[in-house]
């Protein structure tokens, strides 16, 4: 294979889970949110836990209750050539600390 042509299709295999994981939140109400977490490349559930734990503590500055409510999710992570093998995701709601 030509390295251009090599480049290309690395470039193009990347590209498939470039936004890995993919983090969505929604406010439900005052102080309390709905986060989502969608990765192509999961290696067990605690992972897409600490995604959300995450998230959590980014939308709740002053610091976050508990997760409740954490339910699988059809992930939404897809490619082209197939590398998202092991893709998954979660969703939970989460209280901020006043």
């Amino acid at each position: 294979m030509k390295p251009a042509a090599a480049g290309v299709l690395t470039v193009l295999l990347l590209a498939g889970c470039q936004s890995d994981p993919v983090l969505r939140s929604a406010r439900l109400g005052p102080a309390q949110y709905r986060l989502q977490v969608d990765r192509c490349h999961v290696v067990d559930r605690a992972q897409l836990e600490g995604d959300l734990q995450a998230l959590a503590s980014r939308k709740c500055p002053a610091g976050a209750g508990a997760l409740e409510g954490i339910q699988p999710l059809p992930s939404r992570q897809g490619s082209l050539f197939g590398e998202c093998l092991r893709r998954g995701a979660l969703q939970a709601e989460v209280r901020c600390l006043p």
